[in-house]
């Protein structure tokens, strides 16, 4: 058995953690938070927002990830 640690327990070490024992079942897992609640930090503290790309160039590298990342963001959420 793989023991893997995962620091912080923001939105992305949760998310790498959730899509690494969804991937790989046999994995010792911890998450180590320096808080006493999740999302303390740049987490709990960010707009929310995700952007479509409207104000980028189009076609530009900005414009593709922003329009990627709303549909991966998506298809997350709905898992």
């Amino acid at each position: 058995m793989k023991k893997i640690a995962v620091v912080g327990a923001g939105i992305v070490g949760l998310s790498v953690a959730y899509k690494m024992l969804l991937k790989h079942k046999n994995l010792d897992l911890t998450i180590f938070e320096k808080e006493d609640k999740i999302g303390s930090h740049q987490s709990g503290r960010n707009s929310g927002v995700l952007h479509c790309g409207l104000y980028y160039k189009p076609g530009s590298l900005k414009a593709k990830l922003a329009v990627e990342g709303i549909r991966e963001m998506t298809t997350f959420c709905i898992e």
